[in-house]
């Protein structure tokens, strides 16, 4: 088990509003209770439509896996985590890899997942943090109030 500090993003495709309240205090609660350095505290952005989050801290790796998030959505759902299947995709959006998972149950999917800078192993922070900024820069109107 190792810590890394990494930016993740959630994204709701069909969780109803009590669902999404469950994930996200799930997902808050992640990482150290405390740290000398603010920036391993897990903080998170939302997007303006509050149906995405990114979220930034110093994550124990078990605990951001795949299957950690099928066993959040199993929790959610009163189900076992092994009904809930996934699609992986890898794309770039700082010149990284990102992996990009979504979670389906019942021909329905529900979660997607952007584990940023994610290339078959954990990144450094630097790699997590240009994919991060990448897709914010591509996303820019969802995620950035028109003034």
């Amino acid at each position: 088990m190792a810590d890394y500090h990494v930016y993740f993003g959630i994204e709701n495709l069909n969780l109803n509003a009590t669902q999404k309240a469950q994930l996200v205090a799930a997902l808050k609660a992640l990482g150290p209770a405390a740290h000398p350095r603010p920036c391993m505290l897990n903080h998170w952005r939302f997007r303006l439509d509050n149906n995405a989050a990114i979220f930034e801290a110093l994550f124990d790796e078990t605990k951001i896996t795949i299957q950690a998030f099928k066993n959040f959505l199993g929790t959610i759902f009163g189900i076992s985590p092994s009904l809930i299947s996934n699609t992986n995709t890898s794309l770039s959006f700082g010149g990284h890899s990102t992996l990009v998972v979504t979670f389906t149950y019942n021909a329905v999917n529900y979660l997607r997942v952007a584990l940023f800078g994610y290339a078959g192993g954990w990144p450094i922070y630097e790699d997590s943090h240009l994919e991060v900024l990448g897709y914010l820069k591509l996303n820019q109107a969802a995620w950035e109030p028109i003034v």
